[in-house]
């Protein structure tokens, strides 16, 4: 059962920035794309299966509010997740850079599929309005997130600059 705890931390992570978080974090009108950051980091660092699984709840809790097209959202997050977990297989992620690209690529693969979902015109102007700088604003905090898990930021490291 402790296994379990941190995907519900995740789960409540997810519903707490959908509900609370979203429009505080904005930047513009460019949001983080939490869900898909969440499983993206989940796909490079667990197993198939889970993140199957992981992705379907995501896809349910993350996108609640989206009525009309909840459904794909919730197949897209699932197959956006296994195909990165595929990825991650297949290439060497041991640098960095390497993960970051990732990221940034799911982010991006998703925001243009919602883009195909919702819009019907003026795809172009909300792709480089909204779609790109909101998988670069959360690529950025995919990259902190990297950088904490490889100690590389550290609390002695931000406590030494000041």
């Amino acid at each position: 059962m402790t296994k379990y705890i941190p995907y519900l931390l995740y789960f409540w992570l997810i519903a707490m920035h959908q509900v609370f978080l979203s429009d505080v974090t904005s930047i513009f009108g460019v949001k983080i794309n939490l869900p898909l950051l969440i499983v993206a980091l989940v796909a490079v660092y667990k197993e198939e299966i889970e993140i199957l699984w992981f992705g379907f709840f995501v896809g349910l809790i993350g996108f609640q509010g989206a009525n009309d097209y909840m459904i794909w959202q919730v197949l897209m997050v699932t197959v956006i997740g296994v195909v990165t977990y595929h990825f991650k297989e297949r290439l060497n992620l041991e640098s960095l850079f390497a993960r970051l690209i990732l990221v940034f690529s799911v982010i991006l693969v998703h925001n243009i599929f919602t883009l195909l979902l919702e819009l019907n015109e003026g795809f172009f102007n909300t792709l480089f309005v909204n779609a790109l700088p909101s998988a670069v604003y959360t690529t950025i905090f995919g990259w902190i997130f990297f950088l904490i898990k490889n100690d590389r930021l550290t609390y002695k490291k931000i406590k030494s600059i000041f």
